[in-house]
């Protein structure tokens, strides 16, 4: 299933996400894929670590959010609820990196906070209450 930021969409949290280089780049790169957070994933994660590992019958992004989603959707209310609130106040800059940064740290992936940005964008996307119930794609 690819899910895809349309233009107002990425304008929108754009506007709402802090201003560095980082941000630009992961921006500039959705939009240069027409929104599509997968493939943009998939590209940065190539030109970050050389190349995407091959995982049965998995795409790279599928695996990570199967990693994360046993992460998040576990005993971790706390950052469920920063998402939430994320999604209701999207003016709170320190909560998004906040749920960046623990990204980074809990995901057994090589992952920066490029990466765990596209990763965060889809959670706004589709919901954290969703996303903990997706089982398969």
């Amino acid at each position: 299933m690819t899910t895809k930021l349309n233009l107002s969409e990425l304008d929108y949290w754009q506007k709402q996400w802090p201003k560095d280089e980082i941000t630009e780049t992961v921006f500039t790169l959705i939009m240069d894929e027409d929104g599509d957070l997968e493939t943009a994933f998939n590209q940065l994660f190539q030109q970050k670590n050389g190349i995407i590992p091959n995982m049965a019958n998995q795409s790279l992004w599928e695996v990570t959010l199967n990693v994360l989603r046993q992460e998040i959707c576990g005993e971790n209310n706390s950052l469920k609820s920063q998402i939430k609130e994320v999604r209701n106040n999207p003016g709170k800059t320190s909560i998004i990196t906040g749920i960046i940064i623990y990204i980074v740290e809990k995901c057994q992936l090589p992952l920066d906070t490029a990466l765990a940005t596209m990763i965060v964008l889809y959670l706004l996307k589709v919901g954290i209450d969703i996303f903990c119930q997706y089982t398969s794609y």
